[in-house]
């Protein structure tokens, strides 16, 4: 099995994954799907709380609050490095789970 030590890789991928969803900005509309969170309310109640985990900012003259999505693809790639000390399959491997 193949072990990735560095999260760059994957940060590269997750980057242009989201980059060709969304654009370069993930408005809070979308950015509570990517991040996890179970609800848009869930979202706003973290933001309350001041738990959410990428930093947001205001557009003078839109709505909502915005990520850049480098930033999401960051701490996507940071958190499945760092809470999973699981092998990635080599190509052709089938996944077990």
């Amino acid at each position: 099995m193949a072990q990735i030590n560095s999260s760059e890789p994957l940060c590269k991928e997750l980057q242009e994954m989201l980059t060709r969803l969304y654009g370069p900005l993930l408005a809070s509309r979308d950015l509570w799907k990517v991040l996890g969170y179970a609800s848009p309310g869930a979202y706003r109640q973290a933001r309350l709380r001041k738990r959410v985990s990428v930093p947001e900012f205001e557009i003078e003259g839109r709505s909502g609050h915005f990520a850049l999505t480098i930033d999401v693809a960051r701490w996507l790639a940071k958190q499945r490095m760092s809470n999973s000390q699981t092998h990635l399959p080599e190509e052709g491997e089938k996944d077990m789970t």
